[in-house]
């Protein structure tokens, strides 16, 4: 009887599901998922996680069962449910029609940034990978461009908006994004780690930086793009020495056929970041393309605008348009204060109160330019 390592993988090929889709639907870690295909001793710990593969390969019944065997577990009808007990599927839930707060993580709900997208992308068209620097004040929308960039090209269009593009790249490119603002990548070993598992590679233990170049020059084929957010925060930790941002420089300089592209965003320039005595900056050298991240344009605000579910008057648009200044961020706000009074059958001008009053803390757009 073929192991449980062999039948995934073979059901994987079949369905053109890999690691990372795979773990991401089943909802376990991708390291683990690696462990199932790579070692014939590590099993599942748990049925429903068996039967949850079975579910998102598409799998007969018969071959649910053999993978149930493999995993030492009983088939389907000799003693437990076919159901996996699954937590509860965002999936099945809307889409906020603004978002205040968190990044925008669903192309579907990113507006605008036509032009930094063209420049971004047609650097990525061609070999080798160029270095690419994002610009721009807190609330700019740094994070949310970079989700958007990870994910659009694989995004059918049927999850997008009418005419909303995802044709930039040709399929097959490999996205690594990492918040330098959670602590555990600050740490050399766990961030090391953390790439390595986003590109399906083998983790060596320990993770040094001798041992990730090693890995990364024997087994990088595809284009990969790692998407640095807040470097400020990285450049921080003591942890992240000159070594490793030297070592950084030379992978995307020297390194994988020039098959690594580095994007960073940043409050500053990287001629203007400050770099303390003992972390010198020769990582900033090689990013030849600085982009400002600045207000939306007029007809992209406006599209953000019309996408709420009810239609505001012109008049509320324009005081959107005039109050917000066209910062995303503040588009949203306004945007969700005027639908919410909308749909709870209110009025008056209560909404634009609120509204100005929660925009307060992010005053500054309007005062320093890029």
């Amino acid at each position: 009887m073929p192991s449980f390592a062999e039948l995934l993988i073979t059901y994987m090929n079949r369905g053109a599901m890999n690691n990372a889709e795979l773990a991401k639907r089943i909802q376990v870690r991708r390291d683990i998922l690696l462990e199932w295909i790579t070692d014939d001793v590590s099993l599942p710990l748990e049925r429903d996680e068996v039967l949850r593969c079975a579910i998102q390969l598409n799998l007969n019944s018969e071959e649910r069962d053999e993978l149930l065997l493999a995993a030492k577990f009983e088939p389907v009808g000799i003693s437990q449910p076919v159901s996996p007990s699954l937590p509860i599927s965002f999936t099945s839930m809307h889409s906020s029609p603004f978002v205040i707060g968190p990044p925008i993580t669903e192309p579907h709900q990113f507006f605008g940034r036509e032009y930094i997208l063209k420049r971004i992308f047609d650097v990525w068209k061609y070999t080798p990978l160029q270095h690419i620097a994002i610009v721009g004040l807190k609330r700019s929308g740094k994070t949310s461009l970079l989700h958007y960039l990870r994910r659009i090209i694989d995004t059918p269009m049927d999850k997008l908006r009418l005419k909303q593009r995802n044709d930039w790249l040709v399929p097959g490119y490999q996205w690594v994004f990492i918040d330098f603002q959670d602590p555990r990548m600050c740490y050399q070993e766990s961030l090391l780690r953390h790439i390595l598992i986003e590109l399906d590679m083998p983790v060596p233990e320990p993770s040094d930086l001798v041992s990730f170049m090693e890995i990364v020059d024997n087994y990088l084929e595809i284009p990969t793009l790692i998407l640095l957010d807040e470097i400020g925060a990285g450049l921080a930790s003591p942890d992240l020495d000159e070594q490793f941002w030297w070592g950084m420089r030379s992978l995307g300089s020297n390194h994988a056929g020039g098959r690594i592209g580095f994007l960073f965003t940043a409050h500053q320039a990287p001629e203007d970041i400050l770099v303390n005595d003992d972390k010198p900056s020769p990582f900033f050298n090689i990013f030849g393309h600085v982009l400002n991240l600045g207000p939306l344009t007029e007809a992209e605000a406006l599209e953000l605008i019309m996408s709420s579910p009810q239609a505001f008057e012109n008049q509320d648009i324009k005081w959107i348009l005039a109050q917000s200044g066209r910062w995303p961020a503040l588009l949203q706000i306004l945007c969700h204060s005027r639908l919410t009074a909308l749909e709870e059958g209110r009025y008056d001008n209560a909404w634009q109160t609120e509204g100005l009053r929660r925009m307060k803390p992010y005053s500054y757009l309007f005062e320093q330019a890029l």
